[in-house]
């Protein structure tokens, strides 16, 4: 998979993959023009965005109800180096029946993003020559 980021202008950049496209920017307060989200939100929407992905599936997959499924991210930055300590995921799922809370938990717990925050994935940054 292959993500095409640019730079734009200010703090200001377009993210492109598979033909879609996201303004990724900073608030006015930190140097840009509040024209997107920040990458901090943007990876806490991912991991939202996964677990309910995972919790949605799951619960069409066993005749649940999704009217109403919503799912709250927020995270604590902090330590040294700076970085996101804690993210806290609230899934809210109107009419979920309690024998099927224990279910929707795994299910949510098992998705791609948040497995891979688990695993802390090698990341390597090239700079690369412009030819």
């Amino acid at each position: 998979m292959r993500m095409r980021v640019s730079f734009e202008q200010g703090a200001r950049f377009q993210a492109e993959c598979r033909g879609h496209a996201i303004t990724i920017d900073q608030p006015g307060s930190n140097g840009g023009s509040d024209a997107g989200m920040t990458p901090p939100e943007l990876m806490a929407a991912s991991l939202a965005g996964c677990v309910g992905y995972y919790v949605a599936r799951y619960c069409q997959q066993a005749g649940i109800d999704t009217q109403g499924l919503e799912i709250g991210c927020d995270w604590q930055v902090g330590g040294e180096p700076r970085c996101i300590e804690r993210f806290v995921v609230q899934v809210r799922l109107p009419g979920l029946p309690d024998n099927r809370r224990r279910a929707v938990e795994r299910v949510a717990n098992s998705c791609l993003i948040h497995a891979t925050l688990h695993a802390t994935p090698d990341i390597e940054v090239r700079l690369e020559d412009p030819a």
